[in-house]
């Protein structure tokens, strides 16, 4: 179903008005009024669980700008469990005349919008009955009809998606039990026309200057998909001609509104969808239902409805065309296993739009590109969400029809996982599966992920938990420096919007560097909300743009373009003269300097503020008491609290004449000197965090000397051992 406002209900008066000239756009035109079902007021017999539907034959007799009914319905059904109660759903506005079982008038009681028979003798379980209900009525939701001036469209329409069937017809609404074959047979007034799904058997005279329209339909269908329009029609048709038919061709049958000039206004759309059969065959396998018939039906309901084999729309837009046809294979082939699922028909439908606009961009005048973008900015409206709907919003329909979440999102999601896969091929071969091994039934979300995980060989638990069941979306921060003459430094910190539920989006994400003499693209794999990478890159980059194909939901964050011209150090009367250059400073705070024993565990040890106003900067910092053999690098924070790091360096002291080991057995620290003069010996001993956790001094004469220092005291860890004399420094690391 495709309605922006997703106003599910109708009134029960509605007559519509719409531009007389048809938009490339979905205009929703309808003044429809109603509350949505929800779970305060909906209820469902579980007793509708002990049997399967086989069989559905309407015939029903109605009129345009009418919403009164009346006709027969009747089931051939197979009990699963015995049963001594025949329940099913119809609502207790409409009147019920008589109940038959078997042939056999029934006595029934009504309540709670259900329908009751019960048996003196249950009826055994993998039993064949029929059951068949003479009723009329006035329809108070579910219908829509009126005269709409501005097409000449005098109609009447039935749209039962998502609870909406049992107001015209007794129906066992529940989504996990198809109706195998389908006969709908409508009388209407002359000279108008009944459209339903299915092909057209027989169009026969009846007495009282009416015609029955005799419809058929041999796939399975769900309950929700039998619909019945009747309007001021005229049978406009063209065909399908998929290739996987080899010559053969679909019939496009679409009922229009006669009024003379409309068809002609909305016909350059019209003949379009023949194209987007063909096309949508390519990508997810041959049109579902192709021994039948695709088409359209008239009406005004605000959007359209993807009715099985015969959408009902009112107008005609590519959007609305390209949505409700590509339900046909997403929501009528393959159909949602729960209302929890229903992404799985709405955001599917409306991905394949956005592929109409990929695919056959002459068609469009808005581009799929800015599509996506749009949808984008219609999901980051709002923080949070999930694109899997919670349990308690299973029967809120306005939570159901969130275009935000189950259309927009469902759809941006998808082609996430399309740029994730990094592969079409593997991508659009997961959909014909899912469409094979689902056909004529019902698949959840698990079930997707499932075939998705087999076809591509990937783990897809991450990307399910954060873009399907979490919620939220990143913002993606950039600091990026030179580093040396052919590689690139990008630090990148994602911060989310719904930290609580989904506090990291792992995955692929390009980048675009640019530059002066040409950009490029890069592809990075980001795990955890900061990290660093080191890119081949040989030119000078002038800024990095997150996301450039707009493949990924994401907002961007600060960009940080701080050049690092150059970072280096020395070792200078036994202390550490660390000098650094930088060009093109924008927004910098300050610069923390860190050291590490291992060039992997760094601890800052000082800070030096930015120096502001100048292109070119040059900055000093001394470490007074350095390692034997330490690593430095810069951390350089930007005013917002984001940051960088420059590249790694070592300094080594001089310690020719100091020899420093650990025993691990004995857990001994042996130190050895060899002093042209008295000597005071120091031991620091460190965490790798930096804290200092043991100091022991001692005098050491002239000559030769050794020292064994007792570190069984210490806690098992990791430490560094720093010992300083007059001829020299060293640092080694210990294992406790």
């Amino acid at each position: 179903m495709l309605n922006r406002y997703k106003f599910l209900l109708f009134s029960l008066f509605a007559i519509c008005s719409q531009s007389y000239c048809q938009q490339n756009v979905l205009q929703d035109s309808r003044n429809f009024s109603g509350t949505a079902t929800n779970t305060v007021n909906f209820f469902q017999s579980n007793l509708m669980e002990k049997y399967d539907i086989h069989y559905l034959k309407l015939e029903i007799n109605m009129a345009p700008n009418n919403r009164f009914l009346s006709g027969t319905c009747s089931y051939k059904i197979t009990t699963t469990q015995s049963i001594d109660t025949f329940a099913i759903e119809f609502k207790n506005n409409m009147t019920l005349d008589s109940v038959y079982i078997n042939g056999i008038s029934q006595t029934y009681t009504r309540n709670a919008d259900h329908i009751y028979v019960s048996f003196t003798t249950p009826i055994a379980a993998n039993t064949e009955i029929t059951a068949r209900f003479v009723y009329k009525g006035t329809i108070v939701n579910g219908l829509a009809y009126g005269i709409d001036t501005a097409s000449g469209l005098t109609y009447a329409a039935t749209v039962s998606e998502s609870f909406q069937a049992r107001e015209w017809f007794p129906a066992k609404q529940m989504l996990n039990d198809k109706i195998d074959s389908t006969d709908i047979w409508l009388t209407v007034p002359n000279p108008y026309m009944a459209g339903s799904n299915g092909l057209l058997k027989a169009v026969v005279p009846v007495v009282g200057n009416k015609t029955q329209y005799q419809w058929s339909c041999r796939y399975p269908m769900s309950y929700y998909m039998p619909c019945i329009a009747v309007g001021n029609y005229i049978d406009y048709r063209n065909y399908a001609k998929p290739a996987a038919m080899n010559g053969d061709s679909i019939l496009v049958q679409h009922y229009i509104s006669n009024k003379p000039g409309y068809l002609s206004s909305i016909q350059s759309f019209l003949d379009k969808t023949p194209a987007f059969i063909e096309k949508l065959s390519e990508l997810y396998g041959l049109y579902p239902f192709s021994k039948e018939k695709y088409g359209h039906l008239h009406a005004i309901i605000g959007g359209g409805m993807e009715h099985q084999t015969m959408s009902t729309m009112s107008s005609f837009g590519l959007e609305v065309i390209a949505h409700e046809l590509a339900h046909q294979w997403f929501g009528n082939n393959v159909t949602c296993g729960t209302w929890q699922d229903i992404w799985l028909n709405e955001g599917f439908a409306t991905y394949s739009a956005y592929l109409m606009r990929e695919m056959l961009p002459s068609f469009y005048v808005t581009s799929a590109a800015q599509n996506m973008i749009n949808k984008h900015q219609n999901i980051m409206s709002q923080s949070g969400g999930s694109v899997f709907l919670p349990l308690a919003s299973a029967y809120d329909e306005n939570r159901i029809f969130s275009s935000r979440l189950s259309y927009d999102k469902g759809a941006a999601v998808l082609h996430i996982l399309r740029f994730q896969l990094q592969s079409d091929s593997v991508f659009f071969n997961i959909l014909k599966a899912y469409q094979v091994q689902f056909k004529d039934g019902f698949a959840m979300t698990n079930d997707l992920k499932t075939l998705a995980e087999q076809l591509s060989g990937r783990n897809l638990t991450d990307f399910f938990n954060q873009w399907i069941y979490g919620e939220g979306y990143p913002t993606i921060s950039v600091g990026y420096y030179k580093w040396g003459t052919d590689s690139l430094v990008i630090n990148i910190n994602q911060s989310v919007s719904m930290p609580a539920v989904t506090p990291v989006f792992k995955g692929l994400m390009e980048y675009r560097i640019t530059s002066l003499t040409g950009d490029t693209t890069i592809l990075l794999n980001q795990t955890t909300n900061i990290q660093s990478f080191k890119v081949p890159y040989n030119r000078i980059p002038t800024g990095v743009v997150v996301d450039p194909n707009n493949w990924v939901i994401n907002k961007t964050g600060s960009i940080l373009p701080l050049r690092l011209v150059s970072f280096s150090g020395a070792i200078n009367n036994k202390q550490a003269k660390l000098q650094w250059e930088t060009a093109e400073e924008m927004n910098v705070r300050k610069f923390e300097i860190e050291r590490a024993v291992d060039a992997v565990n760094f601890n800052s040890i000082g800070s030096v503020n930015a120096i502001t106003g100048a292109s070119q900067n040059k900055y000093a910092y001394t470490d007074k008491e350095p390692l034997s053999d330490g690593f430095y690098r810069l951390k350089m924070i930007d005013i917002d609290g984001s940051y960088t790091f420059s590249n790694v360096i070592e300094l080594k002291l001089s310690s020719t004449a100091l020899s420093v080991r650990y025993n691990s057995l004995t857990a001994t620290l042996n130190i050895q000197t060899n002093n042209v003069a008295n000597d005071n010996l120091q031991v620091i001993i460190y965490t790798m965090e930096g804290k200092k956790v043991m100091q022991k001094e001692k005098a050491m004469s002239a000559g030769s000397n050794e020292l064994n220092v007792n570190l069984s005291h210490l806690s098992q860890g990791m430490y560094a051992a720093n010992v300083v004399t007059n001829a020299g420094r060293k640092t080694v690391k210990i294992k406790r």
